[in-house]
């Protein structure tokens, strides 16, 4: 049974000024995707002073050619979505399904056993599981899509009548709850490991709040606010504890809502991002140049692990467990939960992107070609 909670939109005074604010919505929304696409290095030199340790490397393999590619992975099997579809790709590199179709802010997201591939302020939206891709396409734009390691997937999106809703899916991709935003503008939601809660983010004129639900209950369960702060991103910790992003600093918040730690970005800038269920951190830079970069990495209560120096803002950054990848423009490294480097290598010149796999190996990718790789 589909569960729904309603909350009633003030009305305005002008119809005009709510079609604006929609709009608007929709463009931060894309805006706070690109974000971490745009944070990529704009003069970078230098290397780390580390050892460097070759890796293995076999043979090639290509996928289709598209602009905006971004990757996820499902399972062991490669998901990519870009501006003319999408490809998912075994862990031999071999074409397991394809679609073609227009997305202009493609996007992509998965767990152990589905994917999905959205358009970031469109309506398409399309989930893999069991061999089928499913369409899910939507009438009203999509803000965001995550996946939960239970399975669960949470869809944001414009909702006519609400300032958005929340959707979400079973590991069955059934719709098994829904929520209608009246106060602020959802800009991103996810489920918890266990799959029996929601947390949305919001945006409001007094800032950002977090709203909690239970799975089994239409009522709110908590909430935290972040008054007179934007933030963009939350995700689930594995311990059921929630991160939620912003420009200025990162919040960590218990089970209940109740902040437990804050740590301010000072007058640092966010470079880049990892925010997984079993791993946190961020990438800051004293200059917008690139230059004084800093690798930071979180304890699921907010107590900092650890802190790296970085050569340069890293082009992408994933992780596995308690292990982080991060590419740069000259180098890649393997890092532990407190970043101490356990591999690097400096031979990735022409590589865009890199995905770690579950069992240790990584994945390389430039806009057409990938190769899987051995420390």
């Amino acid at each position: 049974m589909v569960r729904a909670k309603h909350t009633k939109q003030n009305k305005m005074s002008r119809r005009t000024l709510a079609f604006i604010a929609t709009a608007l919505v929709v463009v931060l929304a894309v805006l706070v995707f690109l974000y971490r696409d745009k944070l990529s290095p704009s003069a970078i030199s230098g290397v780390s002073g580390e050892a460097s340790d070759a890796f293995s490397q076999s043979e090639p393999f290509t996928y289709e050619t598209g602009s905006q590619q971004m990757f996820a992975l499902m399972g062991d099997n490669l998901a990519i979505a870009s501006s003319t579809g999408l490809q998912l790709l075994d862990s031999g590199g071999n074409t397991v399904s394809r679609e073609v179709y227009s997305m202009t802010n493609p996007a992509v997201c998965g767990n152990s056993t589905s994917c999905a591939f959205f358009d970031v302020g469109g309506n398409s939206l399309r989930i893999y599981k069991d061999g089928e891709i499913k369409n899910f396409d939507r009438d009203s734009a999509i803000i965001s899509v995550t996946a939960s390691s239970g399975g669960y997937f949470a869809v944001s999106g414009e909702e006519a009548g609400y300032k958005g809703s929340v959707t979400v899916y079973d590991s069955a991709l059934s719709s098994v709850y829904k929520w209608y935003s009246g106060s602020g503008y959802v800009l991103d939601a996810a489920v918890s490991p266990d799959c029996t809660k929601l947390a949305v983010l919001c945006v409001e004129t007094t800032g950002s709040v977090v709203h909690i639900f239970r799975l089994d209950s239409e009522e709110e369960y908590a909430s935290a606010a972040m008054p007179n702060e934007l933030a963009f991103k939350l995700c689930y910790q594995k311990n059921g504890n929630i991160c939620v992003l912003s420009e200025d600093a990162i919040h960590f918040l218990g089970s209940d809502g109740h902040e437990l730690s804050v740590y301010g970005f000072e007058d640092n800038y966010l470079a880049n991002y990892e925010l997984r269920e079993e791993y946190c951190a961020v990438v800051l830079s004293k200059y917008v140049s690139g230059s004084d970069v800093s690798l930071i990495s979180f304890a699921y209560n907010g107590d900092v692990l650890g802190t790296a120096p970085l050569s340069g803002e890293p082009l992408s950054m994933f992780s596995q467990g308690q292990k982080l990848l991060v590419l740069g423009a000259t180098d890649i490294s393997l890092y532990s939960r407190n970043l101490d480097i356990k591999k690097q290598s400096h031979d990735v010149l022409g590589f865009t992107s890199a995905v770690l796999m579950p069992k240790g190996s990584f994945l390389l990718l430039s806009s057409h070609y990938g190769e899987k790789c051995e420390f």
